[in-house]
Formats: C-alpha cells, structure tokens, sequence
C-alpha cells in the first residue's frame, strides 16, 4: 500500500486501540466488535486474481507488472496449475510447489473418462487404461482429455511418491514441474514468495488455470477466487476474444457481481500491437465491451495492453543494452532494426500498462479504505449506541429511582411478551419471514432456469455451426455437437447453480439483518441497548462444486431434422431441429436445475432458521439484562463515567 494509505491504516487502528484504552473499565460495554475490527485491520491485503483463457497472455501479462519472468507458461491448459504470488515472510525469497492430493487427482482422472464415456472403480486401473490410448482414435473435440491423461500415465512412476506433499524449489527447477506435461499434470499450486514494490504494498496477484479448462475442480477454484478477490483481471488475446469458456466465466462473474453489488472487472485486451489499424484496434474494444455488457457486467472497463512492450520496457529500465528485449521492443512497436527505441516511460505508455496499473492500484486501495473506515465506523456507532442507552437509563434512574424501577419492569414484561409471539411466529416455514424466504428461494430457482432457456439458440447454434461438419462422417459430427450442447447447458446449469447459492446466502442475510433492525428499533424505543449480535456464517449455502449433467440423447430424437448440411445450415433444418428440441430440453433442464439447487434451497431454510433462533435469544438474554439493572439504584459515579465516555465518542473522527 502506499505511505498515505499505510498512515490512514495505521490511524484507524490507533484509534480502536484508544477507544478500548478509554472504556476498558465502563461496566456493561462491550468491545468485541471494536476489537474484531482492529484484528482485521492488521491482517489486511489485497487480492487480485488474473484469469483468462489459456494462451491469452495471463503470465505474460504479470510477468510485465512485475518486470521480470516470475511466471513459467503451462504447456497445455489441462496441467496448468494455480500459482499465487505474495510477498516474502520468514520463508524471504521461495517458490513452495504442492501436488495435488490422490483424491484430487483421482477426480480429475475421473472426469476426463467421464468425457469419453468410460469408467473405473480406482486410480491404478484408469491410469492403467490411459497407457493404452491414443490421441489419433477419439474425435477432435476429445483429444485434450486423453492428452491429459497421457501426460497422467507416463508421470505417474515419478510423481505417485509426491501427492499430497510440497516441496521448496528454484525458478529453473520450477519449470521442470510446469513445463513438462508429465509433472504439471501433478502440481496443483505453485506460491512464489518474493520481494518486489507491488508485493510490499500489500498485494497478492493469483495466476489461475485458464478459464477453457476441462477440469471442473478449476471451475470451482475460479468460483472462489472471483468471489473473494479485491480486483480481478480478465485477459483476453487480441485475435480471439470471448470463447465459449470466456463467456461462461463472465457470466458467472456477473452473477457474484450482481449479488455483491461490485464491480471489481479489469477487463484487458493483450497484444492489441497486433491491430492493422487504429480503425481495427477501436472496432475490437467497441465489441468486447458491447460483450461485456450483454454477458451482464455493467460499465466495464476495457484496457487495451501489448505485455511484450511492457516487459521489454520493464527489462531495458534494468538493463538498456539487454539485445533480447531491444529486438522485441522493435518487433512489438513496428519499428525499424535501426530505428531508436523510445524512451522507458513512454514504452510502458505505449503498452498500456501504466493506465492499468494506476486504475488497478487506485481501485483497490480506495476500496479498501473505504470499507475500512467503514468497519470502523460501525463499530464506534455500536458502541455510541451502547453509552446512550446506559446513560439514557441512568438520568431516568437518577429522576426518580423507585417510580423508575417499578415502571421499567412492566415494560419490559410486556415487550418480552411481544417479542416471543413474533420468535413464534417468523421461525414458522409457514408464515411471515421464514415462509416468505422460502417463496422467494423458489422464486430465484424459476428465473435461473429462464435464463437459460433465454441462452438456449445461442448456445444451439455454438454447438451445431458449420464448422462442426467440415470433415468426418455427419452422423458422428452431428452427435458430437449434440454433446457439445448438452456439456453447455450443464455448465449453464452449475453457473446458475452457484449464483443461486450466492442469492440464498446474501437474502438470507438481508432478513436477518431486517429482523434484527425491526427489534433494534423496538428496544431503542424503550431505552434498551440491542444486542451485539454475531455475524451468521452463511457462507456454508454457498456451493462451489457442482455436476449437473443433461444427457446428449435428449436431442436424438430431433437429429431428424439433419440430412445434409446444405439442407441444415442453408435449408430449415437448424431452424426446425431447435424450435422442437428446445421444449423437450428445457424440460430436462429445468428438472435438473431444481435438482441442484434443492440441497442449496434446504440448506439455506434451515440456516437461516437457526439464526433466527440465535438471534430472538440474545435479544431474551438482552431483557434478562435489562431486568436486573432496573433493580440497580442510582450511582452517581456511573453517571460521570457514562457522561465522559459520551463526550470522548462525539468528539471521535474517522
């Protein structure tokens, strides 16, 4: 972080610590939230995950950040692995590798024979069958997933001995992890710790398999990181923005923006030094933010980089005479072999980099304030709250004891009595906030499976495209693209899946939060503090791994609307064979789409239930509280300590 934003840190924190110094002694004020606040404050760092689909520049471009090659390129999208740079500690400068675990590795063994419509009961059997197999036999489209395993079976001899282990290693040695298929099938994180500026400020980039990836516990692994990153950056290639798996991604970010209220998307356009023209450079920004905004994500920001220019211009500030990166200075800028090079400042200008890194940097760093002082705002007004309230009753106390005493005691009778109806009443399925979430739950399920129907002719023809029936028989073609589609609307399914997750949790929290500000007020009315309430860990409604699955020979019986390409592609056939197949999918989507989300539906029910029970007690225990101090008399003390606190608070500024 900057020295401005460290300083402001720093004074939130000194100011927590003084708060607790000044009001330690007072009787019946709690802390925890105060002091909950501080540790969070200390423990505070940004996180920005990079993604983007494989061979879109994700290395590259954080290798050009940063100014030097602390990134290895995985061979193939199928063994990259995710790689978090941090900043050193007592480890100082190291790369820790660790491999995948038997159970991770048997899952992902697992879901490439799923692919290809094989199964086994165990790991040595299925490693056994992938020795056998040839790439050149399978269609295609499946050749990635016996790649892999491949590259799983002749590793195996080496890397058995290493699952579930990490090891310290060198940049050289790391590539021999990373770089031969054998072994990088194997790794599934890489940390490199290392003392650079942007690491010092606090950051922490994460370099992520590539969105394309077969493996579904990636997928789950970019769920996470979108959701708990400060920033993200997406990086696409100049000459190929927005695969299917681009799209995909996006639209799955947009759903945990949405529910979030965020909008934390870099969105960056590589190697735009490509471009024929600046007519040509300005047509593919105009497209991939109209994209952009169509998959959901709202007032995008684009940023055209070239990471090459970058690096070069990031090396040669190091080491000017450096050939290597001259010569790709000149390649990338288009100049002549004896033309001079422009200036550092103006290289990085040129590449991009520079308008990324201050918006990056200024982004996250605001944010981060702001929530800080945020935090500690809401933990100084709770407190606030409390000394009103204390000395609220004290001033009364001091008026009138004895009336004070005997008047307080019916009033709270009689709000305890209130409060266990409406316990009685909203911790019912049946009735008012518990029955209400649960339609509301429903409710969300029925829109997903809208949106995909919405998606359905989109996805129809990215499966069945002309493309597709180029070369082989079109009966084999015709079927492939029919998994295609299915394999696309189960990944619609599992998006869906988790933004529902991601609803369940965040509604659940809002009716919490409601109930407890509907009580907080009543409280408030009768001069009574409201409990400091825990914070309900919903997060466990959140699902990150999901395997919804629609089966290909739903569409068989619409294949007959194909009898030649000419007839499907030029004729009516598509036109007819998605018009009919969509009610018959839908219907198997929608079955499976309520499947998925059932658990979640319970589970979020049931959570919240119990929250509402936790919390309608704290607010009896709060009573009981309160029953025993209207039998206090006055303390003339207490009311001078009450007052001074006050003071001291109203004059505190964040």
């Amino acid at each position: 972080m900057t020295t401005s934003n460290h300083r402001s840190e720093q004074r939130l924190r000194e100011l927590l610590r003084d708060v607790q110094t000044k009001l330690q002694t007072l009787p019946d004020i709690s802390l925890r939230e105060v002091m909950d606040v501080e540790q969070r404050l200390a423990r505070r760092d940004y996180l920005v995950a990079v993604f983007g689909a494989f061979s879109a520049g994700k290395s590259s471009l954080l290798n050009a950040l940063f100014g030097e090659s602390l990134l290895t390129v995985s061979p193939n999208p199928t063994t990259a692995a995710v790689t978090q740079l941090q900043a050193e500690d007592e480890r100082q400068a190291q790369i820790v590798v660790s491999a995948k675990t038997e159970e991770e590795l048997w899952r992902d063994v697992a879901s490439a024979f799923s692919a290809l419509h094989e199964q086994f009961s165990g790991l040595d059997e299925a490693i056994a069958r992938a020795g056998a197999m040839n790439a050149k036999d399978y269609p295609t489209s499946l050749r990635r997933h016996v790649r892999f395993l491949k590259a799983i079976y002749e590793g195996y001899p080496v890397m058995r001995d290493r699952l579930g282990t990490a090891w310290t290693t060198t940049l050289d040695e790391l590539k021999s992890f990373t770089a031969i298929e054998a072994n990088a099938a194997y790794v599934a994180r890489v940390d490199v710790y290392a003392d650079h500026p942007w690491l010092r400020k606090g950051f922490i980039f994460v370099d992520t398999p590539g969105v394309d990836s077969i493996h579904r516990r990636h997928t789950d692994v970019a769920f996470r990181y979108m959701r708990h990153a400060d920033a993200v950056i997406f990086v696409m290639y100049y000459t190929h923005a927005f695969t299917q798996g681009d799209r995909d991604f996006l639209l799955q970010l947009a759903g945990v923006q949405d529910v979030a209220k965020t909008n934390k998307l870099f969105a960056v356009i590589n190697a735009v030094d490509l471009a024929k023209s600046a007519e040509e450079r300005d047509a593919v920004r105009t497209r991939v933010s109209s994209e952009l905004r169509r998959l959901g994500i709202r007032e995008p920001r684009v940023y055209e980089v070239s990471a090459q220019i970058g690096l070069a211009a990031r090396r040669l500030s190091a080491a000017p005479d450096d050939e290597q990166y001259q010569a790709m200075a000149r390649t990338r800028l288009q100049l002549d072999s004896a033309a001079p090079l422009p200036n550092v400042d103006e290289m990085l200008a040129a590449s991009g980099l520079t308008a990324l890194e201050r918006e990056l940097t200024e982004y996250v760093q605001t944010e981060g304030d702001q929530l800080a002082a945020d935090m500690v705002r809401r933990a100084l007004a709770q407190v606030a709250s409390q000394v009103d309230h204390l000395l609220s009753d004290e001033v009364a106390r001091q008026a009138d004891d004895e009336s004070f005493r005997s008047r307080r005691q019916n009033e709270l009778a009689k709000l305890r009595e209130t409060l266990r109806e409406a316990h009685a009443r909203d911790t019912d399925r049946a009735s008012s906030l518990l029955g209400q979430y649960v339609h509301d739950l429903e409710e969300l399920v029925f829109h997903a499976s809208e949106r995909i129907r919405l998606r359905y002719r989109d996805l129809f023809r990215e499966a069945f495209h002309p493309g597709q029936f180029r070369v082989g028989r079109s009966q084999d073609k015709l079927r492939e693209a029919g998994e295609a589609l299915s394999d696309a609307l189960a990944r619609q399914i599992d998006i869906e899946t988790r933004t529902f997750s991601l609803r369940a949790a965040a509604l659940a929290e809002r009716n919490l939060r409601r109930a407890a500000e509907v009580w907080g007020d009543a409280f408030d009315e009768h001069a009574l503090q409201a409990p400091a309430l825990e914070e309900p860990d919903f997060s466990g409604v959140v699902v990150e791994s999901v395997a919804s699955s629609v089966p290909a020979d739903t569409l068989q019986p619409f294949y007959r609307h194909f009898s030649s390409t000419k007839q499907f592609f030029e004729g009516d056939g598509q036109r007819k064979m998605m018009d009919e197949s969509e009610p018959a999918v839908m219907e198997v989507v929608k079955a499976s789409m309520e499947k998925a989300t059932r658990a979640v539906l319970e589970d979020a029910i049931s959570r919240l239930q119990s929250a509402l029970e936790v919390m309608y007690a704290a607010f009896e225990s709060q009573l009981d509280t309160a029953e025993q101090a209207a039998l206090r008399p006055f303390d003339a003390g207490r009311l001078e300590a009450l007052q001074r606190a006050q003071a001291y608070l109203r004059a505190v500024r964040v």
